[in-house]
């Protein structure tokens, strides 16, 4: 469905008013985003655009210009690949009500030394580039701290569900406590716990107030971190999703629900030929795709290849699962027949866009979530960590979907007979294709695009017309 919407064009021969500089922490749930807007933005011939990431990430961010250029810019920050995973495995063996895997993820982001040099580094890029505008991921703090101390005006990215990012009302349910909109007095008083036991656990189980209290000291403008503070200062906030899939609740006027960072009309062809023509043969198709990070356990693993197995051979299932996680696979010729499984698969969207896949099989992210619903596909969720937990209730709550209760426990016998119902009841599909129409409404990268556009021409100057504070 298009937008009857115009989008803000950019003549080349119109003055500019200054560059524009994206950061991001190199974790393909954060930077997936980032880079469509930016890739939306070079489309539409916006000069002087710049890109500071983990140069792992080059290449992918080079390459998703097809206008002018994305100058990249070296920037190593955040918790490493491997801290990230400890934390999901932790998470995993615990679920949402204990706060090990959280109290874990927040000490790595508040390691005040890391973040701190992190910091400085990116006073340099700034005072380098001079950038009128700044672009920066929510959970890649250490940009945040430099715009706010060099007076740039920003722009933050939330890739999730608003309500992970956002103060909420007392009485709203934490996103990462696994409850739903409609809490009977049980759970309102589980909600309550939970609130208080998490603000517990930051204070005495993670450096938090060490953190605060030497970022004070140093003159950083937000010595807590708080994603709240970044985002009053920030002159934008683009986040995903719309109320009604999400839990509504009230946001500041300069928060926009984007619906999914996918350009209007994103590429929807398979390259790989033969992976193209095996889903043209096959009549239903269940997507299995886990994300980047997540790691699935030996008894997951053996209750989804249940469920395949006996849905089978009506349903055929193509399953993304990393070369390491396919060690815990039985070899090829003892698995079931309706089964493909690929180590990488180049382009998501253009598998969820296959009129022959029928459902997704996912952890919860809200870029794989989104992505889905975007394409009218109902969803079934074996929530990993954090906010996927949020998610599997809306899947639920919004009728696009299923989630399992108790992922660590799952069974085949489960997984069974919820994609079953996603694949028989029309209910699912319906709510899925009336949510696609209201995501597709909301504009996506588009929309994006153009609120940072109209934020830049309204800048009094650009700020390498003015000297930067000290730090």
């Amino acid at each position: 469905m298009r937008n009857d919407r115009t989008e803000t064009v950019i003549s080349l021969t119109e003055p500019q008013s200054g560059p524009i500089l994206f950061a991001c922490l190199p974790h393909s749930g954060q930077l997936n985003a980032v880079i469509s807007v930016a890739a939306e933005l070079s489309r539409r011939g916006v000069p002087d655009l710049w890109f500071a990431c983990d140069p792992s990430r080059r290449d992918e961010i080079e390459a998703a210009a097809t206008g002018t250029p994305l100058r990249f810019i070296p920037f190593a920050c955040g918790p490493t690949r491997s801290e990230v995973d400890d934390f999901i495995l932790e998470e995993k063996k615990v679920g949402p009500r204990d706060l090990s895997g959280l109290a874990h993820w927040i000490s790595q982001l508040r390691h005040f030394e890391h973040r701190y040099a992190e910091y400085r580094d990116f006073l340099g890029i700034i005072d380098r580039i001079r950038p009128a505008l700044m672009v920066v991921d929510t959970m890649t703090l250490a940009p945040l701290d430099a715009a706010m101390t060099r007076g740039i005006p920003f722009a933050v990215t939330l890739p999730a569900m608003p309500s992970f990012g956002f103060t909420l009302p007392w009485l709203y349910p934490s996103p990462i406590a696994y409850l739903p909109r409609r809490m009977n007095a049980r759970q309102h008083l589980s909600n309550a716990v939970f609130k208080m036991r998490s603000s517990l656990t930051l204070l005495t189980r993670t450096p938090t107030v060490a953190f605060a209290v030497k970022r004070r000291i140093l003159g950083i403008k937000n010595a807590s971190g708080s994603h709240d503070a970044y985002y009053r200062a920030a002159q934008l906030v683009l986040t995903s999703s719309v109320f009604g899939l999400e839990y509504a609740f009230p946001v500041p006027p300069h928060t926009h629900l984007v619906g999914a960072f996918l350009p209007e009309n994103p590429p929807d062809r398979i390259e790989d030929p033969d992976l193209l023509e095996w889903l043209d043969r096959a009549a239903s198709v269940v997507y299995l795709g886990f994300g980047t990070l997540s790691r699935l356990s030996r008894d997951q693993i053996r209750a989804l290849l249940t469920a395949v197995q006996r849905l089978g051979p009506a349903h055929q299932f193509l399953w993304k699962l990393s070369k390491e996680q396919q060690d815990l696979l039985p070899p090829p010729e003892s698995r079931p027949g309706n089964l493909r499984v690929e180590s990488w698969i180049p382009s998501q969207l253009s598998v969820l866009a296959h009129p022959h896949v029928r459902v997704f099989v996912t952890h919860g992210g809200s870029n794989g979530f989104h992505e889905s619903v975007h394409y009218g596909k109902p969803v079934l969720v074996l929530p990993a960590w954090l906010d996927c937990y949020a998610i599997a209730h809306r899947a639920v709550d919004s009728g696009v979907g299923l989630a399992v209760g108790r992922p660590a426990e799952v069974t085949g016998d489960e997984l069974t007979a919820k994609l079953t119902r996603l694949l028989t009841e029309d209910s699912f599909h319906r709510s899925a294709g009336h949510w696609s129409q209201r995501l597709r409404a909301a504009g996506g990268v588009t929309r994006a695009a153009d609120l940072l556009l109209e934020l830049r021409a309204g800048l009094p100057g650009a700020a390498s017309d003015t000297a930067p504070d000290s730090p």
